[in-house]
């Protein structure tokens, strides 16, 4: 990147989080891993990330976690860092989950919630994939991947909800039911609110759609009732086309309700 531009992007990024750095005038504003961020040496960037989270004085700071997960998830779409960092998509994934556990009151929302959004959206599909192929095997690994998106997005509550299912699927069954419990009130919600939708990030509209028809599948042929009475709570969300929409509709939600 040319210097004149580089420090150009430099000050209009400073300008844009200045919240963000008042809030790390106290703390570290790690424009060291920013830089090396945007001059795409992330191999750079994740290891000065990694020493800040092992450092008494800036393991606790959310941000270092943040910087590990973007950088890993950029190496792992290059094949220039596979030998080097074969894991990188997997660390990606743990230090997404583990970022936002430290940042409990999502103070880096800003930072963060762009890269988390478009990042769950990838997972999801792999947790279908596991789902499809419908093995022990698979459904215990798209069970681990799901409890990791709702590490990522504690807000998520479809991701909750089909990781009850898949708790289920995986025979833990106690851990089946709290989670279960968690969504509850939150599907009473979306079955009264039409305007539920709104509030929601793409990637968590994407997943409760997803997790509401898994849900019905799986009582389809052990009770219709409660497959229909479960998509019952999404039908004014994904049944037709909803101007609150941030995915694509699709007719498979009103397909697998109408054949209930």
């Amino acid at each position: 990147m040319n210097i004149k531009l580089r420090f150009i992007l430099i000050f209009l990024i400073g300008v844009l989080l200045s919240p963000k750095l008042h809030y790390a005038q106290t703390n570290n504003d790690y424009m060291d891993l920013l830089l090396f961020y945007v001059d795409e040496k992330y191999d750079i960037c994740f290891n000065k990330a990694m020493k800040y989270t092992e450092k008494d004085k800036t393991k606790k700071d959310p941000l270092p976690y943040l910087y590990v997960s973007k950088a890993s998830f950029e190496m792992s779409r290059d094949h220039k860092y596979t030998n080097s960092f074969p894991k990188a998509y997997k660390t990606a994934i743990s230090f997404a989950a583990k970022y936002r556990k430290k940042d409990k009151e999502y103070k880096f929302k800003s930072d963060a919630e762009d890269y988390i959004d478009a990042f769950k959206m990838i997972i999801v599909e792999d947790i279908e994939n596991y789902i499809l192929e419908g093995t022990e095997a698979t459904y215990g690994k798209a069970t681990g991947l799901c409890k990791k998106t709702c590490d990522m997005d504690p807000e998520d509550y479809g991701a909750k909800l089909l990781y009850a299912l898949l708790c289920n699927l995986t025979k833990n069954k106690s851990t089946a039911k709290e989670y279960f419990k968690l969504c509850k009130p939150k599907l009473e919600e979306y079955k009264d609110n039409k305007f539920s939708l709104k509030y929601m990030t793409k990637s968590q509209q994407f997943i409760l759609r997803f997790a509401l028809i898994e849900f019905a599948n799986y009582y389809k042929k052990k009770d219709p009732s409660k497959a229909k009475m479960m998509l019952e709570n999404g039908k004014h969300l994904f049944y037709e086309e909803n101007e609150f929409s941030k995915i694509s509709y699709n007719l498979d939600y009103k397909l697998v309700y109408d054949n209930l």
